[in-house]
């Protein structure tokens, strides 16, 4: 029998037909059922990314819902985010979403949504992991129904739209270069650009589930999206990842940007229209908290993970948010997930505002210089943490998610334990390079 993983906020993922089976999942939407029958709930919509396994996929957990007596529709391939917005949206009782992200395309996964149209929180992956345990979930009543939908994306749209200035980007007449990476993004944000009035030149943009490149939309990853936007002189490039929650933007020298640069945009953007808090996780970029602080909003952290961001944006009632080292945006007056496609109008509302380069939008913001590494994990974090704190004697310490430590000079560093490997993450930033490179240094010692 194949290796079952655990389940975590981020959801489940495996390599298919090895750690992700047809019985993997239906023993894990056997156990999400019981817990949205245990809250009365029978109604559920199911979606999937471009992979070729998520057709198998798709079928093996309507039938498996069906038998259970749920009544079922099924998105075909949609947006992550899309599928959320539409849980709240309909008023369904949650969703279950196949897709395994940014990982490469032999993987496959699972994400669970409830019907707050949110992932599923700590609390509620452990209430999951207890009916998988169990094994058995009894029908609701008689054999649910499947039906099918693919027109439902059209309000995740229309939302979209009646929450920005669409005739300023009509009239600034945008032209953008678009890589889609041959899944979830492709349709849904070429019929946004239509409705925006954007002339989109679209690169990897057919569901094929073969994906033209590495799909985690890093710089190094994205070198062809830089040179359709030189190509076509467009005025900036749009990366998504297959379930295209992330973004990644390239400016119009085909510069492809930071994926921190996403939610420090977007929150650039928003912050000059209104003012409200704002959050971020323990490893997202200092920049978006220097543009807080400048528009006299207060900005908070939370664990690493988007369910838990979420839930603490939830709490300081914060006009926006994210994951800046995922290219993660959460715009709530549009949608309380990561939405590259709220993230896309977001950027294309300030180019039609500011009326400038990118470049020189990008050049006006506040600067730093981030590393990242991954250290072997070859002693307990517990273990790990004292010495870290002796090392860094100059700086406050912060134990929310694995420990971070902020100095005097604006410098971080945060170190945080994967949950998938026996390795330490190790990310900072700092204003100089010599300055971070420092840090890191003393760091190691702790190795």
């Amino acid at each position: 029998m194949a290796e079952r993983l655990p389940l975590a906020v981020s959801g489940y993922r495996g390599i298919w037909d090895d750690t992700m089976t047809e019985e993997i999942a239906r023993e894990y939407t056997r156990a999400f059922a019981a817990l949205v029958k245990s809250r009365g709930g029978k109604k559920l919509f199911i979606g999937r990314d471009g992979r070729a396994s998520g057709e198998i996929l798709i079928k093996t957990i309507a039938r498996e819902l069906q038998s259970l007596g749920f009544h079922i529709t099924v998105l075909g391939i949609v947006p992550t985010p899309t599928i959320l917005f539409l849980v709240r949206e309909k008023k369904y009782d949650g969703a279950i979403i196949i897709t395994a992200s940014h990982n490469p395309k032999e993987y496959n996964g699972l994400k669970f949504v409830t019907s707050r149209g949110l992932f599923t929180t700590e609390a509620e992956v452990a209430e999951i992991n207890a009916h998988l345990e169990k094994e058995t979930v009894s029908k609701i009543g008689e054999e649910g129904t499947i039906e099918y939908d693919e027109c439902l994306d059209d309000l995740h749209i229309q939302k979209i739209l009646d929450s920005i200035d669409v005739e300023k980007i009509k009239k600034a007449k945008l032209v953008v270069a678009h890589d889609p990476i041959n899944s979830a993004g492709s349709k849904i944000t070429r019929k946004l650009f239509q409705k925006l009035g954007v002339v989109a030149h679209t690169i990897n943009g057919e569901i094929t589930g073969e994906f033209a490149h590495i799909p985690e939309p890093l710089p190094q990853n994205l070198g062809g999206l830089g040179d359709a936007v030189r190509e076509h002189t467009a005025q900036v490039g749009f990366a998504q990842d297959p379930d295209a929650d992330r973004l990644v933007i390239v400016d119009e020298k085909g510069t492809v940007l930071s994926e921190e640069y996403t939610l420090v945009l977007g929150g650039y953007y928003i912050l000059s229209k209104q003012k409200g808090p704002v959050v971020g996780n323990t490893m997202t970029s200092r920049m978006i908290e220097v543009i807080a602080k400048d528009a006299g909003v207060p900005y908070f952290q939370a664990k690493v993970g988007e369910a838990n961001v979420v839930e603490e944006m939830i709490r300081q009632h914060a006009i926006v948010g994210g994951e800046g080292s995922s290219g993660g945006l959460i715009y709530p007056r549009i949608n309380m997930a990561r939405d590259s496609l709220t993230g896309i109008a977001l950027v294309l509302s300030l180019l039609a505002e500011k009326n400038i380069p990118l470049s020189e939008i990008v050049a006006s913001l506040p600067k730093f210089v981030s590393r990242k590494e991954k250290m072997p994990r070859t002693m307990d974090a517990r273990d790990i943490y004292p010495k870290l704190k002796a090392i860094f004697t100059d700086a406050t310490v912060t134990e929310l998610d694995g420990v971070r430590f902020d100095f005097a000079d604006s410098a971080w560093i945060s170190f945080r334990p994967s949950n998938t490997e026996p390795i330490v993450r190790m990310i900072g930033e700092a204003t100089t390079q010599a300055r971070i490179d420092e840090i890191f240094e003393r760091a190691k010692l702790a190795f």
